[in-house]
């Protein structure tokens, strides 16, 4: 399965989103791989990935 979330606008939540729903799917059991292609990096941020 693929989920992809996605927005033009800056700003409406897409990292928060995407970490939450991956950190939900992992804790049911599910392989998770997150890929945050945001130039800031943010997800990255939230998941303590630094650097």
């Amino acid at each position: 399965m693929r989920i992809s979330i996605r927005s033009s606008k800056g700003g409406v939540g897409k990292s928060t989103i995407a970490i939450s729903l991956a950190k939900a799917l992992a804790m049911k059991g599910y392989d998770v791989l997150l890929m945050d292609r945001d130039v800031v990096g943010y997800a990255s941020y939230l998941a303590g990935i630094q650097a």
